[in-house]
Order: C-alpha cells, then structure tokens, then sequence
C-alpha cells in the first residue's frame, strides 16, 4: 500500500476510534479526550503558519484567547454567539495579516515576528486582566458546560470538518503547492512566478482563524475563560506539542498534543513537577534525534528514503501533454509580438547604499535573442544591477522595461510572469523536493507551458531523491530546466558556471547558447570567464564604478584602454 493509501486508512481507523471512544471511557476519561482535541485543533492551527508558511509563532495563545473569550462574553452580555464569533474570527485575521506582514517586509520574518505576536498576546492578556467591567479581571467568566458526551461529540465533529477543509483548500490543493515553495524558498518561489507575501500570509491568516475556533470549543470544555488562556505558557505548551508531534502532517499536531495533554491530566498537579521535566528531556531528544518530531520518523520510514516533502497531488500533474503547451522550438519560430521591443532597456539607473554610490545612471539594452554578457572587476555593481532587473531591489532613478513595459514598480513573481526567469549564482532549487517536483512547480505558474527538450528528461520524471542530493552540475541543469519550464523570454545569469569544472562549465555553456538559439530569448549574464565569455557572449558590456565604460563585440573589449585600466586598477589581469 502506497504511504498515502495507508494514511488515509490510518485517519480512517483514528476518527472511527474516536467516534466509539466514549462507549468505552470513563466521564474524566472522555472529558479529557475532549480537552485533547481543543489543544490538537489549536496546535494543528499553529502547523499551518509555522510547518506549512514557515512562520514562527511564539505568542498563537492571543488566537486561541480571542475565541474562548468570544464565548464566554457572549454568555455574559447576551450577546449571539455567532455575532461574538465573527468578531473574534474577524479580528484574529486583521491582527495576523498586519503582524505578518510587518514580519515579512523585513526580509528575515522570525524575530520580527517573534516579538510582534508576543506583544499581542502580552497585551491581550493585559486587557483582559485590567477591563473588569468587561471581563471579570483575574477571575475570568465562567461558561455553562452541557453533558460530557454531547461536549466530545460537538467538539469531534468541529475539528474533523476544520481538518477536512484545510487539507482540502490549503494543503492538498495548489494554494499548498505554492504555499510549500514560499516556504522553502521564498526567492526560488518568487523567481517561479509566486506571490509568496500572499500565500504565506493567508497561511498564517488560516492559522489564527483555525486557533480562534478552537478556542470557542476550549471554552465550554473548561468552563472557565481566564487571562492565562492568552498567555506565554499556552504559547509555549502549543509549541512542544508541535515540535514533538512533528510538523507538515494532518495527525502529528493532534495526536502530540492529545497524548501530551492526557499525560498532563491523568498526572496530575502532584506529578506534574516530574512531567514538566520529562517533557523538556523528551522535547530536547526529539529535536536533536528527529528534528521533524514523531510524524517525521513515520513519514520518513513509510517514504522508504523518497523524498521527505512532496507536492500536494493536486498540483502534481505532469502539464507536459496539455494542448496548450508549445515546445521550445515552436516560441523560436513563432516569437511573441513583444519581441518587436528591447527585451530589457535602462536608462539612468541609479542605487546607493548608504553614503556608497554603488550604480550612476547605468544605460543599457538587451536586444530580444541576443546574449549579453556584463563584465567588470569586483565591487563594480554587477549583481546589484541584476538583482534590480529581477525586482529584488528597487533603483533610487531610472527607468526599466521589460519588453517595452514599464517594470520599475513591478514586484518579483509579476516581473517572471512578462517573461523573466532567473539563474542564481548558487544553484537555487528546492531541496527538499524531487527534481521532477521541482520543474512541476516552475511549470505550475508559467504563463505559456513549454515542454523541455529530451536532455532534461532525467530531471522530469526522478521523483526518488531530494533535489539536495545532486551534484552541482546536475542542481544547475535543475535550475535550467525550472527556468525554461517558465517559457522565460528574458533570462538574468549570475556568474553561471561558478564553482564548476572545466568540463561541466563549457557544457554549460554550450547548453546557454542553444538555449538562445532554439527559443530566441534574450540573456543578461555576469560571468568572470573570460573564455566563457568569449564563447557566450554576442555582445559585452564593461561596469566599472558604477558606470559603462565599454560595449561591444569582445574583441574590441579586450583592445579597450579604459577596460584593461579599470582591470589592472583592480588587481586583475
């Protein structure tokens, strides 16, 4: 049985088990299984942000305190309880979204992210301690409970059908493909066409919402809401309950902080001196031992050493055959009426970084099917200007177009869908996935589908290791084969044949010039060889300060004065 026929069987079996479990418990029993499925539907909530988004939440209680104290408010001031609800919901989406995207504006989101949910949660917690009117400070509001089987029942239920339509709409669909790649490599995704501050914000959205529901259920089980349900110590508990359950799984949240919470209650407060301790011992040898917690160990030894992450199915079709792909050589016969425009054209680009005047009205043309090569010694502003054509950095002046478009205010993914695709100077790909998931996720946002020539079938269809493992040839020709798979017309290269062998870098060159010939796009490529050079380039262009000292054919290049000058002032020969 393939592991996903045995883990919707394992599911199966766990949710009919669940069904029958109060037939056969104790009332303190079930009471305590239904405790369990709050705390799992909360910490399935933090998986979406921090396993599937890769967000790092350390103050998910502010969520989870919103929806207990909805119901509990509610009950106190009359007020409906789906109008409480909503309004809670409401504003755990608006606080994530502004959270999150303070976070991912900083380029590195954990600490900021860290610090700002924590803040909220800290205040939340305030607020509900200092407006007695309101919330009965320090003693909290207590909620009326009805019997322990319906309570399980009604909770069971809430959490299978918040499962299901997570699974269904945000993990195993092509929001999740694309939620997987912005995690993974957010620079990789946004070079693939994917608008990752998007997904990954709705993820972390999706998360808080998740945890305010379970909140609303934790409130009737525990009958009394104080200000602790937002506080560090929840945040804390959710967090070892994923860590040890393990993350990117449906059951791993659930059945950790089920097991956890029911070891915590049968324990008691006599014992729980001890439990706290073993939990810590427990927490620190799965992450060392199994950094992907329990769910991993079993994910890893049911994909019998595959790939560890592996795309949603719904965005695992293999497009290669659909009517509206053309192949490469058909968009070389038959070019984009664009193409009767500068594939790329600055003029007057200017950057500095501080005091440091690192580019100085920067001219420049790339002709649609023509390979230009940019050369000059190092600190000349090279990769700044490259990563100022892929949108990475925005110019301080000048104008940019792609194609005859205006793409100065264009972010990334947008930029990829006018025709751009970039190779980095390090093979950019997504380890944790098979080479053939690799070039399904570039395909998955491509604006024409184009179809890989025969050399690069190895890569489309190895689904049996991580694209990790590949050697660095082989992790380049990935990246080419995701860059193509985008039907690029403008392809931006950062020193291309960096790190290779001889061999393996004339390959690549030879690869680049067929690239060029069979599709006609256009290439803009930084590179120190000058055999490499020589060989790739139709025309060169020479930065230096910040400034074109020299274009041409390359034999005029090297006879240039100014160029061998700025060479030889920068140690070069």
């Amino acid at each position: 049985m393939s592991a996903p026929r045995l883990a919707g069987a394992v599911t199966a079996l766990l949710i009919v088990a669940l069904a029958a479990a109060p037939f056969g418990l104790s009332a303190f029993a079930v009471a305590t299984l239904t405790l369990g499925l709050c705390f799992g539907l909360f910490t399935y909530g933090l998986d979406l942000a921090w396993g599937r988004a890769g967000l790092l939440s350390v103050g998910h209680a502010a969520f989870f305190g919103c929806g207990a104290y909805a119901v509990a408010l509610s009950e106190r001031h009359g007020i409906p309880l789906m109008l409480a609800l909503a309004v809670a919901l409401a504003a755990a989406a608006v606080i994530t979204l502004v959270v999150v995207r303070i976070g991912l504006a900083s380029g590195v989101p954990d600490a900021p992210l860290i610090l700002l949910t924590l803040g909220v949660s800290l205040l939340l917690q305030k607020a509900a301690t200092t407006l007695t009117s309101l919330t009965n400070g320090t003693n909290g509001l207590p909620v009326s409970t009805s019997d322990i089987v319906s309570t399980y029942y009604r909770t069971l239920v809430a959490v299978v059908v918040v499962v299901g339509l997570c699974t269904l709409l945000i993990v195993r669909s092509r929001f999740g493909a694309r939620l997987t790649a912005a995690a993974r490599n957010p620079e990789r995704a946004a070079q693939s066409g994917i608008d990752t501050v998007r997904v990954r914000s709705t993820a972390f959205a999706a998360s808080a919402v998740v945890s305010t529901i379970a909140g609303a259920l934790y409130a009737p089980v525990a009958g009394l809401v104080s200000p602790p349900v937002f506080g560090l110590g929840l945040s804390t508990s959710v967090l070892v309950w994923l860590a040890l359950g393990g993350r990117e799984s449906t059951l791993g949240p659930l059945l950790g902080a089920v097991a956890l919470t029911t070891g915590q209650q049968i324990l008691g407060t006599a014992w729980l001196g001890w439990y706290v301790l073993g939990l810590a011992a427990l927490f620190v040898l799965v992450v060392q031992v199994a950094p992907a917690g329990l769910a991993g160990l079993a994910r890893s030894w049911l994909s019998g050493g595959r790939p560890g992450v592996a795309l949603p199915p719904a965005a695992s079709r293999d497009r290669r055959t659909s009517p509206a792909a053309v192949s490469l050589d058909q968009r070389a016969d038959t070019p984009p009426a664009a193409g009767r425009d500068a594939a790329l054209r600055l003029e007057g680009i200017a950057k500095s970084f501080g005091p440091v005047r690192v580019l100085d009205g920067v001219d420049l043309v790339v002709p649609p099917g023509r390979c230009v090569c940019l050369i000059g010694p190092n600190g000349a502003g090279k990769s700044t200007l490259l990563a100022i054509v892929a949108g990475q950095l925005a110019a301080d002046a000048g104008t940019l177009r792609i194609f005859g478009r205006d793409a100065a205010a264009v972010p990334v993914h947008r930029r990829v869908r006018m025709g751009l695709g970039r190779m980095f100077q390090i093979p950019s790909v997504f380890t944790a996935l098979s080479p053939a998931d690799n070039i399904r996720l570039a395909r998955m946002e491509a604006p024409v589908l184009a179809e890989l020539p025969e050399e690069y079938e190895d890569l489309v269809t190895n689904d049996a290791i991580e694209a990790g493992t590949l050697p660095l040839a082989d992790r380049r020709r990935l990246e080419m084969a995701m860059v193509l798979a985008g039907a690029p017309r403008l392809v931006l290269l950062d020193e291309p044949t960096a790190g290779m062998g001889r061999q393996d870098a004339r390959r690549l060159t030879q690869e680049l010039k067929e690239v060029t010939v069979r599709t006609g796009c256009a290439m803009l490529v930084v590179e120190h060889d000058m055999e490499i050079v020589r060989e790739l380039a139709d025309d060169v262009v020479v930065l230096h300060g910040g400034r074109i000292i020299a274009h041409g054919p390359m034999d005029d290049i090297v006879a240039d004065t100014a160029v061998r000058e700025a060479y030889l002032g920068a140690g070069r020969c």
